[in-house]
């Protein structure tokens, strides 16, 4: 399995686009951005999910796994956030995993 952080949510059409090009085993991990004292994501709930889901990513064969880290459970709900709103992602509570299919 590649892993792939989005670091600017600006380069996340680029960085899927290229992951597409690339396999057809796509997926995209929306998550708890990690407290860097902690290293630990502020979302109890994706801190369960991670290892169940990166265990069942790497089980597919030439995976990539988008990492989309979420500063503040605020920022998911905020109706300003760009993965809430976009018609192919429409991200409302964290974790979400998707499945990306070119197209």
């Amino acid at each position: 399995m590649k892993c792939v952080r989005v670091v600017d949510p600006a380069d996340f059409d680029n960085l899927v686009n290229a992951a597409v090009d690339e396999s057809s085993a796509v997926f995209v991990l929306f998550f708890g951005r990690e407290s860097p004292d902690t290293n630990l994501s502020w979302c109890p709930d994706c801190v369960i999910a991670d290892p169940e889901v990166r265990r069942a990513v790497s089980s597919v064969e030439n995976s990539i796994l988008l990492e989309v880290p979420i500063d503040r459970k605020s920022d998911i709900q905020s109706p300003f956030n760009v993965f809430r709103d976009r018609a192919d992602t429409k991200v409302e509570r964290i974790p979400t995993l998707l499945r990306w299919t070119a197209g």
